[in-house]
């Protein structure tokens, strides 16, 4: 169902903003704006997702406790082998002709699109995709750290996966996990240090890969 919900509305939102024609920027600015109202919304009480509080006190799953060592290790395996998997099937769809048709609609979309290639559905599957796996994600993240509130709506989430990719390299797969390990260690070691320096270091970080570090 977690990863269900997020696929179907990337869908929906997908599918209009597509046929459409909006794309590139203005694309970016409509996904973080319904995801801010997404946040302001479930953070009222009577959305029943708990308000300010979120959803609390996960204490089993599937009939195993989340307090023992044994579930907490074997959800992090869990973890490893579901990004494994993202990365097989992501680097399977970029060998293919779909991934082809993908990398040129990314560098001449429109020339793409006089070729006679279905761009508007190829983009769509693309975007259901990534809302698969973010869901994939989101349902082992939970569990884990036992906690969920609306809080994880905000904006800034979606920067710091933008400045994964852009650390990390945007020609490449592998890049963006090297640069999730790379900003949430830095991240964990400034909120402890210096927690008011951490949004102008990952400003900061985000300016430098981009100016010195284009493709990461």
């Amino acid at each position: 169902m977690v990863v269900l919900v997020p696929g179907a509305l990337a869908y929906v939102f997908g599918y209009l903003a597509f046929r459409s024609r909006v794309s590139g920027v203005y694309l970016s600015i409509m996904t973080q704006a319904l995801t801010y109202a997404l946040m302001l919304a479930f953070f009222r009480n009577e959305m029943g997702f708990g308000g300010n509080n979120g959803l609390t006190d996960f204490k089993d799953i599937l009939g195993f406790s989340l307090q023992q060592d044994a579930t907490k290790i074997a959800l992090f395996m869990i973890t490893g082998i579901a990004l494994v998997a993202s990365y097989v099937v992501c680097r399977t769809i970029i060998s293919s002709r779909l991934g082809h048709v993908s990398m040129a609609i990314r560098d001449t979309e429109s020339r793409t699109r006089f070729m006679g290639y279905d761009v508007d559905g190829i983009k769509l599957w693309i975007f259901v995709l990534s809302a698969v796996i973010a869901g994939v994600a989101g349902a082992l993240y939970v569990p884990q750290v036992g906690i969920i509130n609306p809080g994880e709506f905000a904006p800034l989430n979606s920067i710091e996966v933008v400045v994964w990719v852009a650390l990390g390299g945007r020609a490449t797969l592998f890049g963006a996990i090297v640069g999730a390990l790379v900003i949430n260690y830095a991240k964990s070691w400034f909120t402890v240090e210096f927690p008011e320096v951490w949004l102008f270091a990952l400003g900061g970080l985000f300016v430098l890969s981009t100016m010195y570090f284009p493709k990461g």
